[in-house]
């Protein structure tokens, strides 16, 4: 059992009672470097720099935000998919109440062309997403699929299905 007694004749952490040396380092470490390196835009800010004239056109409204970032997606999927989509795109916008064929005609060619004068390589068909805006600031998720990888055709692509099955 210890006692008081006992405790001033140990050594060690808790008994000894000798005065020792602190030695902090009370000096700042140095700052972290700072990566000024430009980065590459991700498909996130891919799709809402391409998205930008729809955006406009809804303002500040979060409801209608959302809305014009899925009409965007839309037409952004089928500028992908060929010209069977676009037409299903079309008719599908053509359904919203207060549009007009002129109109839906309009904002599906210039879309299209802006996705392929932005973006013409990017392959990248969008299957989910999630907007939240909040004061000040908001949130994008993005979820997508690459439907042409590199290297890969569409006859290729069924042989690699079948073997993996």
């Amino acid at each position: 059992m210890a006692s008081p007694h006992s405790r001033r004749q140990t050594t060690g952490a808790f008994g000894n009672n000798k005065p020792r040396d602190i030695k902090r380092d009370f000096s700042r470490p140095e700052p972290a470097p700072v990566d000024t390196t430009p980065r590459e835009p991700s498909f996130a800010d891919k799709l809402i720099t391409y998205a930008q004239p729809i955006l406009q056109q809804a303002g500040g409204n979060h409801t209608a935000a959302k809305g014009a970032m899925n009409v965007a997606i839309l037409i952004w999927n089928a500028a992908i998919e060929g010209e069977a989509k676009i037409a299903d795109a079309k008719t599908r916008l053509a359904g919203l109440p207060g549009a007009t064929a002129e109109q839906v005609e309009e904002l599906v060619t210039t879309m299209v062309a802006r996705k392929n004068e932005l973006y013409p390589e990017e392959k990248l068909v969008v299957t989910n997403f999630i907007l939240k805006l909040k004061h000040k600031q908001s949130q994008f998720r993005v979820s997508a699929v690459n439907i042409n990888p590199e290297g890969v055709k569409k006859a290729d692509l069924s042989d690699m299905v079948k073997v993996s099955v």
